[in-house]
């Protein structure tokens, strides 16, 4: 089955099973229940009427744009797209003004093969989404507009923060594109002013502790790193902030609001420093607004670790025989170690632990290239939003699916799943008087301080797994494509240590997949390359629409065991008492026990 926008977001979760139906419908309506033998010449991408005109060769990307895609988000239906006009003259402000196409079942059938409609859904890797068909297909569609309107990059760095530049349709003939450009004032709109957000925190930030304001103008951006970080140079010869002029610095924001990124501002203004925690932001920077003229807060800059995440060096390194145990060990315990201050001097907890958010910086100091022999975990991204399932404890998995259905429960009527509904609604904590950031994260913010502690270590747990078996994530995933895809799932070890692997399992010990493979459970969805089969079934029959039906019903049955697994999860002591992860060590022990492991690896 192919994948695309909605059918991914569908199907990984709970919520699929309000929409099966209605999925299952409109797919068989495409597919036609037709058997995908010979293409017929009249939709073959072969067939010169239906190539794109003016598309590069497939596999390169646009040398001769004058844009230049450096990422996308969404599954492929938001494309971080510069103009290089604008890089390469005066410097472009970091305006954060993403392309925005239609989802891949909207492409017509004949252009899906050319712009990699399925095979580029799950692909993460800069420089696999800048070569993809659809990036290509972008960059010629802006630089035909801008041919057509020469004053259209004059009007884009006057456009509000966060705008959208949208293509309507997905069409062959490039002059037939409808592209609108969308201005986004009401997100300007929402941002606060320095003196609000100083005057808001004037009990817990005092004023020689904030960094300096630098305006967003005095900002060139050079990368899109990611949909909230942006690699930018810093132009501030004025007063304010002109110690950082000719600077490279992570510019962190969000274009769907900013209550995570000031939430992260607020950790970091006020968590004593650490050596593996993300440093504190060197500057604050503000933007005027276009209506009203309030210089409202937009972000903060942070030093740039060039050597980037643990998530693909970890597997890269590892294969070719460059990880040493010791150096593995190492990282483990830098990242408990700040998982401990995040708790103890933080007052808080951290939900996102994953090597995505672990980076390499450099003993020799946070802003100069690491030695390969001197790299050090640094904990990044403190915006609470949340884990993918995969790595959450069923104290946050569970309440996390049933989230889901209540923000989906008007869809359909469903007796079984209403009851289910109701029941974990009378039984969860208060929520009243939660944040925008507290309600979004709901499971990890209404758990005690000590249930968040065992969380925590429940990830670390899985975090270690994933450094010693030198694989980017703890499963193969759905929905997400690696350079290196994990060669094992989480709980199969390989050539983890025996003293390392009773860490993990301590950490782990509640987790579901240890019942898993001692009691078999419905199949899951799988992919394979760019499409999506049962598991065990990747071979099947060519038929679109059995593959489909294989699929969408594998789908139905897996959320159905989960929801009925989270169902006596909500009837069960843990629950009824708020109390979790008993079985499981603190953060404390785990860093015990990661040094006695380091004694005995060295015996």
């Amino acid at each position: 089955m192919e994948m695309g926008h909605e059918v991914i977001n569908a199907l990984w979760r709970p919520s699929f099973v309000f929409k099966h139906e209605d999925l299952r419908g409109r797919l068989s309506r495409r597919n036609g229940g037709a058997v995908t033998t010979a293409e017929p010449w009249d939709s073959s991408p072969l067939n010169p009427k239906n190539r794109v005109n003016a598309l590069p060769p497939a596999g390169r990307t646009c040398q001769a744009s004058r844009w230049r895609v450096d990422g996308a988000a969404s599954f492929k239906t938001r494309f971080f797209a510069l103009p290089l006009d604008l890089l390469e003259s005066n410097g472009l402000p970091p305006l954060r003004i993403d392309v925005f196409v239609p989802d891949q079942d909207e492409y017509p059938p004949a252009l899906r093969q050319t712009l990699d409609a399925a095979s580029g859904v799950a692909v993460q890797h800069p420089p696999a989404t800048a070569a993809l068909g659809i990036s290509r297909y972008i960059c010629q569609a802006l630089d035909r507009h801008c041919s057509q309107n020469t004053g259209f990059l004059q009007r884009y760095r006057r456009l509000p923060f966060g705008s959208r530049i949208v293509i309507d349709a997905i069409v062959t003939n490039l002059a037939d594109i409808d592209l609108v450009v969308e201005p986004n004032y009401q997100l300007e709109s929402k941002a606060t002013s320095l003196p609000a957000l100083k005057q808001l925190w004037v009990s817990q930030v005092a004023e020689h502790d904030w960094p300096p304001d630098i305006d967003i103008a005095s900002l060139s951006a050079l990368r899109q790193l990611h949909d909230t970080v942006t690699l930018v140079r810093c132009n501030a010869s004025a007063s304010r902030g002109r110690e950082l002029h000719g600077k490279t610095a992570i510019f962190k924001s969000g274009t769907d609001g900013f209550d995570h990124v000031l939430h992260e501002l607020k950790f970091l203004l006020t968590t004593p420093s650490h050596p593996h925690i993300m440093p504190r932001p060197i500057a604050i920077v503000t933007k005027k607004c276009g209506f009203g003229g309030k210089q409202g807060v937009f972000g903060f800059l942070v030093p740039y670790l060039p050597a980037g995440s643990l998530r693909d060096p970890l597997p890269a390194r590892d294969r070719c025989g460059a990880l040493g145990d010791s150096l593995k060990l190492r990282w483990c315990e830098q990242v408990a170690s700040a998982l401990m201050h995040v708790k103890e001097k933080g007052g808080t907890f951290y939900s996102d632990l994953r090597p995505d958010n672990v980076l390499l910086g450099s003993l020799g100091g946070l802003l100069s290239e690491p030695a390969e022999s001197g790299m050090i975990a640094v904990l990044c991204d403190f915006e609470q939003r949340g884990n993918w399932h995969e790595w959450c404890p069923p104290e946050i998995l569970y309440p996390q699916y049933l989230e889901n259905l209540r923000s989906h429960r008007h869809r359909t009527t469903n007796k079984d799943w209403d009851e289910l509904i109701a029941s974990y609604t009378r039984q969860r904590p208060p929520t009243a008087g939660e944040t925008y950031v507290q309600s979004k994260n709901r499971p990890w913010f209404s758990l005690s301080r000590e249930s968040q502690e065992k969380a925590m270590a429940y990830c670390l747990g899985l975090f270690i797994y994933c450094v010693f078996e030198g694989i980017s994530t703890v499963c193969p995933s759905m929905a997400y494509a690696y350079p290196l895809e994990p060669e094992i799932s989480f709980p199969r070890f390989r050539q983890t240590p025996a003293c390392i692997r009773d860490i993990i399992k301590a950490c782990t010990a509640d987790a579901p997949q240890w019942q898993e493979s001692m009691e078999p459970r419905p199949r899951r969805v799988v992919r394979a390359g760019s499409l999506l089969y049962p598991e065990g079934h990747t071979h099947m029959s060519p038929n679109a629409q059995q593959i489909t039906d294989s699929v969408l019903s594998t789908a139905q049955e897996w959320w159905k065991s989960e929801l009925e697994q989270a169902r006596i999860f909500l009837n069960g002591p843990e629950w009824q008492n708020q109390q979790f992860g008993a079985q499981r060590p603190s953060l404390g022990e785990v860093m015990s026990s990661l040094g006695l492991a380091r004694d005995e690896m060295a015996s």
